[in-house]
């Protein structure tokens, strides 16, 4: 017990570490190459932060438990606004211009619903994953010709060679990726030891684990002003957890969806991405008034989501 607890609080100092390098390096990259913040978020720490939804998906379709691959992407989606923006914005609310956003956020919502239409047969196959990859391929080939600098990051460490930036970004990944399976490990094994039943500990362990890089990466970015990074970090893990995760896997096997994924949880994914329009739009950001509610939400629904399966 005494030697889990630690290598719970191990994964936690690691996965901080590693966010601080994820952050650094990305912000310092995109001075660099004039590219703003929020591209960076959504593309490279983005699928940074989505590598061990990846991982935890692949390993649960390989071993036939194919609902945790499925209810990880979904649930990590749902943390990802709920919980992890939210966590961020009481921290330091995001001052956002909705104009410069509006066409991110509005392609986050196309892919979502997109999503949800090809889950609605009750599987995803392989002709469905190849169309998300090919969508996930025009994704990154409209980001990678947005090229204009925004004044958040203009006058930070342009001395240093681009490959330090390199390093901090793959040494943050590495970190980060071993600190949230060295804090997953310890946290399930805990939880067996206490007598927590193995759905609970898939329910919350599993999906607010793996969203455990993004958690740390806008914090630690919130904790830096960089409202952009954040901002970009959420919205990008979305599309690549629905785009590369739920992509890539149906291509060599199909994934079948649960009803209870389909009919509740992919809509509550939906409408709390929708709900970011409204307030990005008439608040030009997002308050902590907004982070707390958020918060609320994220906790009705995880009881909502226990009393469905009668624990």
């Amino acid at each position: 017990m005494i030697i889990l607890s630690l290598l719970l609080l191990i994964g936690i100092v690691m996965i901080y570490l590693g966010a601080e390098g994820l952050v650094w390096g990305g912000s310092q990259l995109a001075t660099r190459f004039n590219v703003p913040p929020i591209v960076i978020g959504l593309s490279v720490v983005a699928f940074g932060t989505s590598l061990p939804e990846f991982t935890v998906s692949l390993y649960s379709v390989i071993n036939n438990v194919q609902d945790i691959a499925i209810g990880n992407v979904v649930g990590s989606n749902v943390a990802n606004v709920a919980l992890i923006l939210a966590a961020s914005v009481v921290i330091f609310p995001i001052a956002a211009n909705y104009d410069k956003i509006r066409a991110d956020l509005w392609i986050v919502i196309v892919i979502t619903a997109f999503f949800m239409l090809l889950s609605m047969d009750g599987s995803l196959g392989r002709i469905d994953g190849a169309l998300l990859v090919v969508g996930i391929t025009l994704y990154l080939w409209r980001l990678s010709r947005i090229r204009t600098l925004t004044p958040e990051l203009a006058t930070k460490e342009r001395g240093k060679h681009v490959s330090t930036y390199v390093v901090g970004i793959v040494g943050g990944l590495v970190v980060l990726a071993s600190g949230t399976h060295l804090f997953t490990t310890a946290a399930v094994e805990l939880a067996r030891i206490i007598g927590i039943s193995e759905l609970v500990i898939g329910i919350t362990i599993v999906a607010v684990g793996t969203s455990l890089p993004e958690l740390a990466t806008s914090l630690v970015a919130a904790f830096r002003k960089q409202t952009g990074i954040v901002l970009g970090n959420i919205l990008g893990s979305n599309v690549f957890n629905l785009m590369v995760v739920m992509g890539i896997i149906p291509v060599f096997k199909p994934i079948i969806v649960p009803d209870q994924s389909r009919l509740i949880q992919m809509p509550i994914m939906l409408g709390l991405t929708l709900v970011l329009v409204p307030i990005l739009k008439y608040q030009r950001g997002i308050k902590r008034g907004v982070g707390v509610a958020l918060l609320s939400i994220y906790v009705v629904f995880t009881v909502y989501m226990y009393h469905l399966d009668g624990l």
